[in-house]
């Protein structure tokens, strides 16, 4: 067989397995799109037949004209909530990552602070908000710390978990390679827990952004969660569910967003997923 009829073959298997790759893609595609519709037909019918009163629940219709009428303010309020949920998610994610990685490689600082974590990891961050706002004052640095503290736990414990699930053959095998402290760290240790800790972040980043809204919400320090407080004072439904819904976007957005960067920093994650299989 030539190079050339070699070439040819192999391209045909590659294309091959790609189609098969992309149909299962395609069909999970369709069926997400298709979920939508059906959610937004139920929306319509509800509110349109009168079964919920308009009042309370506004249509798609209305909804979509009154995000096209707030842009601006939406605009606004969308930047404000990314700015505090990105520092609060920033402080999560370094602080969860390095005391986790330093708690999971220590027996004694696992079981010194197993007691800490079951107590601390439950409290909701609404219920610190009257310490925050005496630490802090009212504004984003109030915010993005309670963010923080409710993001971090998923990312730590995550973290702590993934270090310490690392098979010991490995890590005895790269010390017999001369890799020790940072090196072993960095090239086996990390490598090896990085899906763990990718799953931790991804917890991280939807749990952050419901705590950035409700903080808002309560607390009164703008963004999305204060453009939806203040549409519910004006009595205005549709401005309100304007914002629900553009915050519901930011979410997927950020969460979809997340998981095509693990996938390609990552790949050896989708690999063993589709292993286990």
């Amino acid at each position: 067989m030539s190079q050339v009829q070699l070439a040819v073959g192999l391209s045909g298997e590659v294309n091959e397995i790609t189609q098969r790759r992309s149909k299962p893609q395609r069909r999970r595609v369709a069926r997400q799109i298709g979920g939508v519709v059906v959610a937004i037909a139920i929306w319509e019918a509800l509110s349109s037949t009168g079964a919920v009163n308009k009042e309370a629940l506004p249509t798609p219709g209305a909804t979509l004209a009154a995000i096209s009428a707030n842009v601006g303010s939406l605009s606004s309020a969308l930047a404000s909530t990314l700015e505090a949920w990105a520092l609060g998610m920033l402080a999560a994610g370094v602080g969860g990552i390095v005391l986790g990685t330093l708690v999971g490689r220590s027996k004694t600082a696992d079981a010194a602070t197993e007691t800490i974590v079951r107590m601390m990891r439950p409290l909701p961050s609404l219920a610190l908000i009257p310490i925050a706002i005496l630490i802090a004052g009212l504004g984003i640095k109030m915010t993005s710390g309670l963010v923080s503290f409710a993001a971090f736990w998923p990312v730590f414990i995550n973290t702590r978990v993934g270090v310490r699930q690392v098979d010991n053959k490995v890590l005895e095998t790269a010390k017999v390679l001369g890799l020790r402290g940072f090196k072993l760290l960095y090239r086996v240790v990390m490598p090896a827990s990085s899906p763990m800790i990718a799953s931790g972040l991804q917890v991280a980043i939807s749990l952050a952004l419901v705590v950035t809204v409700s903080v808002e919400l309560v607390g009164g320090t703008g963004g999305l969660g204060q453009f939806i407080l203040l549409a519910q004072q004006g009595n205005e439904p549709s401005t309100m569910f304007a914002g629900i819904i553009v915050g519901g976007i930011l979410g997927w957005a950020l969460s979809i967003g997340f998981a095509r960067l693990v996938d390609r920093l990552i790949p050896w994650r989708t690999q063993r997923a589709e292993g286990g299989r």
